[in-house]
């Protein structure tokens, strides 16, 4: 079985560029495949859902929210770069003695001892790259120049050209060591098609099918690699797949400003005015350097404690409002953290009873808000796992509508010129256990349980989600009931990652370039 991924993969791109005539291979796979649109997770980034992905377990029993979440504890923002997450697919195959190859999937750092081999995505100050550790020497060595991740300048030719390179690094690399090893799991990843819908969207909800729009020059190259991909492993199962979709923003929702006015959030007058002024220096030096250097050189001449958590942006965002001092926590309720799509709402008691009460608040104000500016939005209420786990979300279901945690608006919606994520990724599965035609309702937590159902193995008891109904007919898969059993998996053999708050405000600052933070 392997599994591709393609990040942020979206069916608003590839199907109109394959009735276009220009993907041919994605339009092969469409054909030859069960596919249909696969749901992300709450709220729909990379992380959780690349942890979700690989565990089948929603985010509630994860207790992760983003690259970095709200703690509702300590009334901080969190860095979630380093968590473990035990209990991964490919821990459940090594389990029950099969070997699998990991290849740059997010949140597999830190990772348990496996048969099999696991290449690093994008590690932050991680001693070790690959288990086992000479791995890493076996791929540089294979592929000249192998990248961890695209350190140009973004928005610039020499970024779209380095995306193109490393997409054709990805490929060779994962296909090697498939080739090498034989895995019974193969789980890889490209990462560019998302890096590059960030930075190069352009104004039309659906960029040009151009050679001039570095976004279809991406997914060219991925179609070019795809077909080779697809002619390579016409005997095994294949599952294409994304952690969610993409689209163009042209509005935000500020769940914050409405919940401000609902008397539910309360701000200082002024907050810590030293950090303030030092995160406007920062913003200004940024401007003048360049982003990928300020950081590099203003650590050489400062002080890390000077410049560690300083705000940055003019936006008092959540994470800007917590820096600054400037939420009055003594009399705030709740407070929203955004998620692309999705608004996180913490409520800051802990009674169940006065939780409740301000849930409903909470729900009131923003749908009435939202229904007065148009707006399609759904609630869920989630159950605490932990001090990351918000209790209400609120997710925005019209298109090209995002949510921003400012506070520093003067309505609720406001007018926006971006891209970020959409709910519905891609799914599509090939290979002679599998069906053709259209799947329905498909989540991200169903496709572990799926793919270790259709190798025959057990699943563990705590995977919520669910074995789809993809498989043919004369597939062993389909004349067998799924299996559980009691699995948690080993701790981690690998560790450190962030050590100080330099470290971590380097990495806060590569997800501010994304939209992940504000």
């Amino acid at each position: 079985m392997i599994l591709l991924g393609l990040d942020g993969a979206t069916f608003s791109l590839i199907e109109p560029w394959v009735d276009a005539g220009e993907l041919p291979n994605f339009e092969r796979l469409l054909e030859e495949s069960a596919s249909g649109d696969l749901e992300s997770t709450i709220p729909e980034i990379t992380v959780p859902a690349w942890p979700s992905f690989a565990t089948g377990r929603d985010p509630t029993t994860l207790d992760m929210y983003g690259f970095t979440h709200f703690n509702r504890d300590t009334r901080e923002n969190d860095l979630s770069h380093d968590e473990f997450v035990p209990g991964k697919m490919w821990d459940v195959v090594d389990d029950q003695g099969g070997r699998s190859v990991v290849f740059n999937i997010p949140g597999s750092y830190p990772w348990q001892s496996i048969d099999g081999t696991i290449i690093a995505a994008a590690p932050e100050h991680k001693e070790a790259y690959s288990h086992p550790p000479e791995a890493w020497g076996e791929l540089t060595e294979l592929v000249d120049g192998y990248r961890l991740r695209n350190d140009e300048q973004a928005g610039t030719r020499e970024y779209v050209d380095r995306s193109l390179d490393l997409v054709d690094k990805r490929f060779e690399g994962f296909e090697h060591f498939v080739r090498a090893e034989d895995p019974d799991l193969a789980v890889g990843l490209i990462r560019g098609t998302d890096r590059i819908a960030h930075h190069f969207w352009g104004p039309d909800s659906t960029p040009p099918a151009s050679t001039d729009n570095a976004i279809f020059e991406v997914y060219q190259r991925v179609d070019e690699h795809l077909g080779e991909f697809l002619d390579a492993h016409g005997d095994d199962d294949v599952v294409v797949m994304s952690d969610h979709g993409f689209e163009k923003v042209r509005r935000f929702f500020a769940p914050n400003h409405v919940l401000e006015d609902a008397g539910l959030v309360s701000l200082e007058e002024s907050g810590d005015s030293t950090k303030v002024a030092l995160g406007s220096l920062r913003d200004l030096a940024s401007d003048v350097l360049g982003r990928v250097g300020l950081l590099t050189f203003a650590r050489k001449v400062v002080p890390a404690s000077t410049v560690a958590g300083l705000p940055t942006g003019d936006a008092l965002g959540l994470d800007n409002a917590i820096k600054t001092g400037r939420i009055d926590w003594a009399n705030t309720e709740a407070v929203v953290d955004q998620g692309q799509k999705t608004a996180l709402v913490y409520a800051l008691a802990d009674d169940p009873d006065v939780v409740d009460d301000v849930c409903e608040r909470a729900r009131e104000a923003l749908e009435t808000a939202a229904t007065d500016a148009g707006l399609d939005v759904r609630f869920e209420r989630l159950n605490r796992g932990g001090p990351h786990t918000p209790d209400l979300a609120m997710i925005v279901e019209t298109p090209e509508v995002h949510v921003t945690s400012r506070f520093d608006v003067d309505q609720s919606v406001v007018d926006a010129d971006t891209s970020g994520h959409a709910r519905e990724g891609i799914f599509l599965a090939r290979g002679p256990s599998f069906r053709d035609g259209t799947v329905e309702g498909a989540e991200i937590t169903d496709v572990a349980p799926t793919v270790l159902h259709a190798l025959g193995y057990r699943l563990p008891e705590t995977m919520t989600g669910d074995v789809l109904d993809v498989f043919a007919d004369d597939a062993d898969a389909a004349s067998r009931a799924p299996e559980t059993y009691a699995f948690v998996g080993a701790d981690a053999i690998t560790g450190g990652g962030i050590e100080d708050e330099e470290q971590e405000d380097e990495v806060k600052d590569r997800l501010r370039e994304l939209g992940y933070l504000e």
